[in-house]
Protein backbone atom coordinates (compact mmCIF):
# COMPACT_ATOMS: atom_id res chain seq x y z
CA UNK A 1 0.00 0.00 0.00
CA UNK A 2 1.60 3.25 -1.18
CA UNK A 3 0.48 6.28 1.65
CA UNK A 4 0.65 9.97 0.54
CA UNK A 5 0.38 12.44 3.07
CA UNK A 6 0.12 16.13 2.09
CA UNK A 7 1.25 18.31 5.36
CA UNK A 8 3.53 17.58 8.32
CA UNK A 9 2.11 19.62 11.48
CA UNK A 10 -1.03 18.02 13.96
CA UNK A 11 -3.49 16.08 11.44
CA UNK A 12 -0.10 14.89 9.10
CA UNK A 13 1.70 13.61 11.82
CA UNK A 14 -1.13 12.16 13.76
CA UNK A 15 -2.06 10.22 10.62
CA UNK A 16 1.69 8.87 10.07
CA UNK A 17 1.02 7.21 13.49
CA UNK A 18 -2.47 5.63 13.12
CA UNK A 19 -0.99 4.24 9.50
CA UNK A 20 2.07 2.86 11.26
CA UNK A 21 0.07 1.08 13.84
CA UNK A 22 -1.88 -0.81 11.64
CA UNK A 23 0.17 -1.34 8.78
CA UNK A 24 4.35 -1.58 9.11
CA UNK A 25 4.85 -2.47 5.64
CA UNK A 26 3.62 -0.20 3.34
CA UNK A 27 5.16 3.02 1.99
CA UNK A 28 4.57 6.59 3.45
CA UNK A 29 5.04 9.84 1.83
CA UNK A 30 4.84 13.20 3.15
CA UNK A 31 5.01 16.30 1.46
CA UNK A 32 5.59 19.59 3.43
CA UNK A 33 6.76 22.80 1.75
CA UNK A 34 8.30 23.33 4.96
CA UNK A 35 11.71 22.82 6.15
CA UNK A 36 11.69 22.13 10.02
CA UNK A 37 8.21 20.49 10.56
CA UNK A 38 7.34 18.71 13.67
CA UNK A 39 6.59 21.82 15.85
CA UNK A 40 3.80 22.92 17.54
CA UNK A 41 1.95 26.13 16.26
CA UNK A 42 0.17 26.27 19.78
CA UNK A 43 3.33 27.51 21.13
CA UNK A 44 4.57 30.05 18.74
CA UNK A 45 3.20 32.88 21.07
CA UNK A 46 6.11 31.63 24.00
CA UNK A 47 8.69 31.20 21.68
CA UNK A 48 7.87 34.67 20.38
CA UNK A 49 7.48 36.06 23.77
CA UNK A 50 11.03 34.41 24.87
CA UNK A 51 9.82 31.92 27.10
CA UNK A 52 10.97 28.97 25.19
CA UNK A 53 13.52 28.75 22.84
CA UNK A 54 13.05 27.05 19.44
CA UNK A 55 13.56 23.35 21.11
CA UNK A 56 10.90 23.86 23.22
CA UNK A 57 8.78 23.99 19.92
CA UNK A 58 9.60 20.38 18.82
CA UNK A 59 6.20 18.16 19.67
CA UNK A 60 7.96 15.10 18.01
CA UNK A 61 12.24 14.27 17.54
CA UNK A 62 14.01 15.07 14.93
CA UNK A 63 14.60 11.29 14.39
CA UNK A 64 10.33 10.85 14.23
CA UNK A 65 10.68 10.49 10.41
CA UNK A 66 13.51 7.74 9.96
CA UNK A 67 11.86 5.87 13.18
CA UNK A 68 8.31 5.73 11.28
CA UNK A 69 10.08 4.46 7.86
CA UNK A 70 8.55 7.75 6.32
CA UNK A 71 10.23 9.23 3.12
CA UNK A 72 9.89 12.70 4.19
CA UNK A 73 10.03 15.49 0.90
CA UNK A 74 10.42 18.49 2.91
CA UNK A 75 10.73 21.90 1.26
CA UNK A 76 8.38 20.64 -1.27
CA UNK A 77 5.22 22.17 -2.46
CA UNK A 78 2.18 20.17 -3.73
CA UNK A 79 0.73 21.57 -6.99
CA UNK A 80 -2.31 19.18 -8.01
CA UNK A 81 -3.90 15.93 -7.47
CA UNK A 82 -4.79 13.89 -10.40
CA UNK A 83 -7.47 11.79 -9.03
CA UNK A 84 -7.91 9.12 -12.40
CA UNK A 85 -4.69 8.38 -12.07
CA UNK A 86 -3.99 8.51 -8.29
CA UNK A 87 -0.87 10.38 -8.50
CA UNK A 88 0.44 14.01 -6.62
CA UNK A 89 1.80 16.62 -8.67
CA UNK A 90 4.52 18.57 -7.12
CA UNK A 91 6.81 21.29 -7.96
CA UNK A 92 8.53 20.88 -11.49
CA UNK A 93 6.41 18.27 -12.39
CA UNK A 94 7.68 15.72 -9.77
CA UNK A 95 4.53 12.72 -9.36
CA UNK A 96 4.29 10.82 -6.60
CA UNK A 97 1.74 7.84 -6.91
CA UNK A 98 -0.93 6.81 -4.18
CA UNK A 99 -3.02 4.11 -3.34
CA UNK A 100 -4.49 6.45 0.00
CA UNK A 101 -3.82 9.88 -0.13
CA UNK A 102 -4.59 12.48 3.08
CA UNK A 103 -4.45 16.01 2.30
CA UNK A 104 -3.80 17.92 5.20
CA UNK A 105 -2.79 21.26 4.21
CA UNK A 106 -3.88 23.67 6.79
CA UNK A 107 -5.07 26.70 6.47
CA UNK A 108 -3.16 30.39 5.46
CA UNK A 109 -4.15 33.58 7.36
CA UNK A 110 -6.29 36.11 5.97
CA UNK A 111 -4.68 39.53 4.62
CA UNK A 112 -6.95 42.40 3.91
CA UNK A 113 -6.05 44.17 0.79
CA UNK A 114 -5.57 47.42 2.44
CA UNK A 115 -2.08 45.99 4.17
CA UNK A 116 0.84 45.78 1.32
CA UNK A 117 3.18 43.18 1.63
CA UNK A 118 6.04 45.77 3.13
CA UNK A 119 8.72 44.96 5.99
CA UNK A 120 7.43 44.98 9.51
CA UNK A 121 3.61 43.34 8.15
CA UNK A 122 3.89 39.50 9.76
CA UNK A 123 0.97 36.85 9.79
CA UNK A 124 1.87 34.28 13.06
CA UNK A 125 1.47 30.74 11.44
CA UNK A 126 4.50 29.14 11.23
CA UNK A 127 8.29 29.11 12.97
CA UNK A 128 9.74 30.85 9.67
CA UNK A 129 6.85 33.77 10.83
CA UNK A 130 8.16 33.92 14.49
CA UNK A 131 11.51 34.10 13.64
CA UNK A 132 10.97 37.18 11.66
CA UNK A 133 9.15 38.61 13.97
CA UNK A 134 11.82 37.82 16.55
CA UNK A 135 14.56 39.32 15.04
CA UNK A 136 12.26 42.26 13.64
CA UNK A 137 11.20 43.08 17.76
CA UNK A 138 14.75 43.61 18.91
CA UNK A 139 14.78 47.03 17.21
CA UNK A 140 11.25 47.57 17.46
CA UNK A 141 9.48 49.88 20.01
CA UNK A 142 5.19 50.23 18.72
CA UNK A 143 3.37 46.91 17.61
CA UNK A 144 -0.24 46.79 15.91
CA UNK A 145 -2.49 43.52 16.17
CA UNK A 146 -4.42 43.52 13.79
CA UNK A 147 -7.48 41.56 15.17
CA UNK A 148 -8.95 40.20 18.37
CA UNK A 149 -9.05 36.54 18.29
CA UNK A 150 -7.08 33.74 20.04
CA UNK A 151 -4.09 33.84 18.03
CA UNK A 152 -3.80 37.94 18.10
CA UNK A 153 -4.24 38.00 21.61
CA UNK A 154 -1.57 35.43 22.01
CA UNK A 155 0.51 37.37 19.42
CA UNK A 156 -0.08 40.81 21.70
CA UNK A 157 1.11 39.17 24.89
CA UNK A 158 4.29 37.82 23.64
CA UNK A 159 5.26 41.20 21.72
CA UNK A 160 4.52 42.89 25.49
CA UNK A 161 6.76 40.55 27.19
CA UNK A 162 9.51 41.43 24.71
CA UNK A 163 8.50 45.19 25.72
CA UNK A 164 7.21 46.61 22.95
CA UNK A 165 3.93 49.37 23.45
CA UNK A 166 1.35 46.64 21.86
CA UNK A 167 -2.24 48.25 20.46
CA UNK A 168 -5.14 45.79 19.46
CA UNK A 169 -7.12 46.61 16.94
CA UNK A 170 -10.84 44.91 17.09
CA UNK A 171 -13.68 45.72 14.33
CA UNK A 172 -16.44 44.13 16.67
CA UNK A 173 -17.25 45.47 19.97
CA UNK A 174 -14.69 43.50 22.00
CA UNK A 175 -11.91 40.87 21.85
CA UNK A 176 -12.12 36.97 20.98
CA UNK A 177 -15.45 37.44 19.78
CA UNK A 178 -15.86 34.43 18.10
CA UNK A 179 -15.39 32.30 21.79
CA UNK A 180 -16.92 34.54 24.64
CA UNK A 181 -19.15 37.05 25.11
CA UNK A 182 -19.42 40.94 25.75
CA UNK A 183 -19.15 40.31 29.72
CA UNK A 184 -15.91 37.59 29.51
CA UNK A 185 -14.38 39.90 27.14
CA UNK A 186 -14.46 42.54 29.62
CA UNK A 187 -12.51 40.75 32.46
CA UNK A 188 -10.01 40.09 29.37
CA UNK A 189 -10.12 43.61 28.06
CA UNK A 190 -9.48 45.09 31.55
CA UNK A 191 -6.43 42.23 32.09
CA UNK A 192 -5.08 43.43 28.86
CA UNK A 193 -5.03 47.39 29.61
CA UNK A 194 -3.38 46.74 33.30
CA UNK A 195 -0.59 45.10 31.62
CA UNK A 196 -0.05 48.26 29.00
CA UNK A 197 -1.92 46.76 26.20
CA UNK A 198 -4.09 49.06 24.63
CA UNK A 199 -7.27 47.87 22.89
CA UNK A 200 -9.03 49.86 19.89
CA UNK A 201 -12.79 48.98 19.40
CA UNK A 202 -15.10 48.91 16.33
CA UNK A 203 -11.84 50.16 14.39
CA UNK A 204 -9.98 48.62 11.72
CA UNK A 205 -6.60 49.69 9.79
CA UNK A 206 -7.50 51.42 6.49
CA UNK A 207 -4.08 51.43 5.49
CA UNK A 208 0.04 51.95 6.28
CA UNK A 209 2.36 54.25 6.50
CA UNK A 210 5.78 53.23 4.56
CA UNK A 211 9.35 54.68 4.45
CA UNK A 212 12.22 53.30 2.48
CA UNK A 213 9.87 50.06 2.07
CA UNK A 214 9.49 49.73 5.54
CA UNK A 215 6.45 50.04 7.57
CA UNK A 216 5.96 53.42 10.31
CA UNK A 217 2.50 53.12 11.09
CA UNK A 218 -0.75 52.68 10.35
CA UNK A 219 -3.68 54.40 9.25
CA UNK A 220 -6.99 53.66 11.20
CA UNK A 221 -10.98 53.83 10.50
CA UNK A 222 -12.49 55.70 11.71
CA UNK A 223 -9.69 58.23 11.92
CA UNK A 224 -7.27 57.97 15.37
CA UNK A 225 -8.14 60.61 17.75
CA UNK A 226 -6.18 63.39 16.90
CA UNK A 227 -5.51 62.41 12.87
CA UNK A 228 -2.59 61.10 11.89
CA UNK A 229 -1.36 57.52 12.36
CA UNK A 230 -0.56 55.24 15.02
CA UNK A 231 3.34 54.90 15.10
CA UNK A 232 4.19 51.40 14.26
CA UNK A 233 7.18 49.30 13.40
CA UNK A 234 5.18 46.19 13.78
CA UNK A 235 2.12 45.30 12.40
CA UNK A 236 0.68 41.21 12.39
CA UNK A 237 -2.53 40.08 10.54
CA UNK A 238 -4.75 38.12 12.88
CA UNK A 239 -7.50 38.27 11.07
CA UNK A 240 -8.83 34.81 10.53
CA UNK A 241 -7.67 31.87 8.42
CA UNK A 242 -8.82 30.17 5.74
CA UNK A 243 -8.79 26.74 4.36
CA UNK A 244 -5.91 25.41 1.91
CA UNK A 245 -8.06 24.22 -0.91
CA UNK A 246 -6.04 25.21 -3.93
CA UNK A 247 -4.92 21.43 -4.31
CA UNK A 248 -8.08 20.05 -5.04
CA UNK A 249 -8.94 22.90 -7.57
CA UNK A 250 -10.35 21.28 -10.72
CA UNK A 251 -10.45 17.64 -9.35
CA UNK A 252 -14.18 17.16 -8.34
CA UNK A 253 -13.37 16.90 -4.68
CA UNK A 254 -15.84 18.76 -2.85
CA UNK A 255 -15.25 21.46 -1.26
CA UNK A 256 -17.30 24.59 0.69
CA UNK A 257 -16.00 26.40 3.58
CA UNK A 258 -12.82 23.89 3.30
CA UNK A 259 -13.04 20.31 1.83
CA UNK A 260 -16.00 18.30 2.68
CA UNK A 261 -15.52 14.86 4.45
CA UNK A 262 -17.65 12.01 6.38
CA UNK A 263 -17.43 10.67 9.81
CA UNK A 264 -14.00 8.86 8.48
CA UNK A 265 -12.50 11.90 7.10
CA UNK A 266 -13.16 10.85 3.26
CA UNK A 267 -14.17 13.32 0.93
CA UNK A 268 -16.29 12.30 -2.12
CA UNK A 269 -13.42 10.51 -3.48
CA UNK A 270 -12.95 6.96 -2.00
CA UNK A 271 -9.32 6.96 -1.61
CA UNK A 272 -8.91 10.56 -0.63
CA UNK A 273 -9.37 12.04 2.82
CA UNK A 274 -8.88 15.35 4.36
CA UNK A 275 -7.91 16.30 7.91
CA UNK A 276 -7.10 19.13 10.44
CA UNK A 277 -7.72 22.81 9.43
CA UNK A 278 -8.37 22.23 5.51
CA UNK A 279 -11.10 19.80 6.29
CA UNK A 280 -14.65 20.46 7.02
CA UNK A 281 -16.48 18.32 9.63
CA UNK A 282 -19.77 18.15 11.71
CA UNK A 283 -19.76 20.39 14.61
CA UNK A 284 -20.79 18.09 17.58
CA UNK A 285 -22.20 21.02 19.24
CA UNK A 286 -24.74 22.68 16.77
CA UNK A 287 -25.11 19.81 14.07
CA UNK A 288 -24.31 21.65 11.37
CA UNK A 289 -20.59 21.52 9.10
CA UNK A 290 -17.83 24.01 9.55
CA UNK A 291 -13.74 24.02 10.08
CA UNK A 292 -12.78 24.43 13.70
CA UNK A 293 -9.13 24.99 13.00
CA UNK A 294 -8.07 23.80 16.15
CA UNK A 295 -4.93 21.61 17.14
CA UNK A 296 -6.83 19.11 18.71
CA UNK A 297 -9.53 18.48 16.39
CA UNK A 298 -6.70 18.31 13.91
CA UNK A 299 -5.09 15.64 15.62
CA UNK A 300 -7.47 13.29 16.51
CA UNK A 301 -9.02 14.17 12.30
CA UNK A 302 -5.67 12.96 11.47
CA UNK A 303 -5.38 9.84 13.46
CA UNK A 304 -9.27 9.00 12.19
CA UNK A 305 -7.87 9.36 8.66
CA UNK A 306 -4.74 7.54 9.09
CA UNK A 307 -6.69 4.04 10.73
CA UNK A 308 -9.23 4.01 7.95
CA UNK A 309 -6.36 4.31 5.16
CA UNK A 310 -4.93 1.72 6.54
CA UNK A 311 -8.07 -0.46 6.70
CA UNK A 312 -8.97 -0.15 10.35
CA UNK A 313 -12.63 1.38 10.52
CA UNK A 314 -12.68 4.18 12.50
CA UNK A 315 -15.17 7.45 13.35
CA UNK A 316 -14.88 10.88 14.01
CA UNK A 317 -17.61 11.72 16.40
CA UNK A 318 -17.31 15.52 15.11
CA UNK A 319 -15.33 18.65 16.27
CA UNK A 320 -15.64 21.02 18.49
CA UNK A 321 -14.75 24.77 19.05
CA UNK A 322 -12.87 24.74 22.06
CA UNK A 323 -9.98 27.09 22.76
CA UNK A 324 -8.46 28.31 26.37
CA UNK A 325 -5.85 30.64 27.09
CA UNK A 326 -4.43 32.23 30.01
CA UNK A 327 -4.06 35.52 30.39
CA UNK A 328 -2.84 37.46 33.31
CA UNK A 329 -5.75 37.84 35.28
CA UNK A 330 -8.07 36.09 33.27
CA UNK A 331 -7.85 31.86 33.32
CA UNK A 332 -10.55 31.00 30.33
CA UNK A 333 -11.87 28.14 28.47
CA UNK A 334 -14.62 28.33 26.24
CA UNK A 335 -16.23 25.76 23.68
CA UNK A 336 -19.43 25.21 21.50
CA UNK A 337 -22.10 27.53 21.67
CA UNK A 338 -21.26 30.44 23.49
CA UNK A 339 -23.05 33.08 21.92
CA UNK A 340 -26.69 31.54 21.33
CA UNK A 341 -29.58 34.20 19.08
CA UNK A 342 -31.85 35.39 21.80
CA UNK A 343 -34.63 34.37 20.38
CA UNK A 344 -33.69 30.44 20.25
CA UNK A 345 -34.81 27.72 22.33
CA UNK A 346 -31.06 27.95 24.12
CA UNK A 347 -31.16 28.18 27.57
CA UNK A 348 -28.64 29.97 29.39
CA UNK A 349 -27.39 29.72 32.88
CA UNK A 350 -25.04 32.49 34.27
CA UNK A 351 -22.70 32.99 37.75
CA UNK A 352 -21.57 36.25 37.06
CA UNK A 353 -19.16 37.47 40.34
CA UNK A 354 -17.80 40.68 39.45
CA UNK A 355 -15.64 41.54 42.49
CA UNK A 356 -13.93 38.38 41.50
CA UNK A 357 -13.37 38.38 38.14
CA UNK A 358 -15.21 35.27 37.88
CA UNK A 359 -17.41 34.72 34.98
CA UNK A 360 -19.35 31.66 34.37
CA UNK A 361 -21.63 30.69 31.54
CA UNK A 362 -23.59 27.39 30.45
CA UNK A 363 -25.79 27.26 26.94
CA UNK A 364 -27.83 24.38 27.29
CA UNK A 365 -30.79 22.96 24.54
CA UNK A 366 -33.03 20.38 25.32
CA UNK A 367 -31.65 19.30 28.66
CA UNK A 368 -28.09 19.01 27.04
CA UNK A 369 -25.11 21.00 27.05
CA UNK A 370 -23.72 22.90 23.91
CA UNK A 371 -21.64 25.21 25.21
CA UNK A 372 -19.86 27.16 28.14
CA UNK A 373 -17.83 30.18 29.16
CA UNK A 374 -15.24 29.87 32.11
CA UNK A 375 -12.81 32.88 33.55
CA UNK A 376 -11.14 31.95 36.28
CA UNK A 377 -13.07 29.35 37.58
CA UNK A 378 -12.15 26.22 35.37
CA UNK A 379 -11.82 23.42 37.25
CA UNK A 380 -15.23 21.91 36.07
CA UNK A 381 -14.53 22.31 32.36
CA UNK A 382 -13.53 18.57 31.72
CA UNK A 383 -16.64 17.63 33.31
CA UNK A 384 -18.78 19.61 31.04
CA UNK A 385 -16.78 19.27 28.12
CA UNK A 386 -17.58 15.40 28.41
CA UNK A 387 -21.46 16.02 29.25
CA UNK A 388 -21.13 17.75 25.57
CA UNK A 389 -19.51 15.28 23.71
CA UNK A 390 -21.80 12.52 25.61
CA UNK A 391 -24.78 14.11 24.73
CA UNK A 392 -25.73 13.16 28.49
CA UNK A 393 -29.50 14.26 30.13
CA UNK A 394 -28.82 16.75 32.43
CA UNK A 395 -32.31 17.26 33.57
CA UNK A 396 -32.47 17.34 37.59
CA UNK A 397 -28.91 18.79 38.09
CA UNK A 398 -28.83 21.24 35.44
CA UNK A 399 -28.69 23.98 38.87
CA UNK A 400 -25.54 22.16 40.17
CA UNK A 401 -23.62 22.42 36.84
CA UNK A 402 -21.77 26.43 37.40
CA UNK A 403 -21.56 25.54 41.08
CA UNK A 404 -17.36 25.39 42.15
CA UNK A 405 -17.66 22.28 43.89
CA UNK A 406 -18.86 20.61 40.37
CA UNK A 407 -17.57 17.31 39.62
CA UNK A 408 -17.97 13.39 38.18
CA UNK A 409 -18.67 12.71 42.29
CA UNK A 410 -21.75 14.93 42.17
CA UNK A 411 -22.64 13.76 39.21
CA UNK A 412 -23.09 10.48 40.99
CA UNK A 413 -24.49 12.08 44.03
CA UNK A 414 -27.18 13.57 41.94
CA UNK A 415 -28.19 10.05 40.41
CA UNK A 416 -26.53 10.54 37.31
CA UNK A 417 -24.70 6.94 37.34
CA UNK A 418 -26.06 6.14 33.59
CA UNK A 419 -24.44 9.64 32.60
CA UNK A 420 -21.42 8.32 34.09
CA UNK A 421 -21.02 5.48 32.20
CA UNK A 422 -21.80 7.48 29.48
CA UNK A 423 -19.21 9.71 29.65
CA UNK A 424 -16.93 6.93 30.20
CA UNK A 425 -18.05 5.13 26.76
CA UNK A 426 -17.61 9.01 24.57
CA UNK A 427 -14.47 9.69 26.38
CA UNK A 428 -12.27 6.97 24.87
CA UNK A 429 -10.12 8.62 22.75
CA UNK A 430 -10.83 8.29 18.82
CA UNK A 431 -8.94 5.42 17.61
CA UNK A 432 -7.21 3.46 20.35
CA UNK A 433 -6.34 0.30 20.26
Amino acid sequence: MRYVIVGSSAAGIAAVEAIRRSDERGSVTVVSDEPSPLYSRCLLSYYLAGTIDASGLAYRSSEFFGEMRVDARLSTKAESVDVSRQVLVCERGAEIPYDQLLIATGASAKIPRSIPAVKGVFVLRTIADAVAIRATAESAHHAVVLGGGLIGMKAAFGLSKRGLHVTVIVRSRYVLSQMIDADAARIVMDGLREHGISVLTGADVAGTDVRDGRLIGVTLEPPAEGGGSLPCDILIVAKGVQANCGLVEGTGIECHAGIVTDSTQRTNIENVFAAGDVAETLDAATGERSVNALWTCAVQQGKTAGFNMAGRERRYDGSLGMNSINFPGADLISFGVTNPPADSDYEVLVDRRVDQGVYKKLVLRENRVKGLILVNRIDAAGVLLSLLRSRADVSGFEDALLSDRFSYAQILALGGRTEWNRYRTASNPIGSG
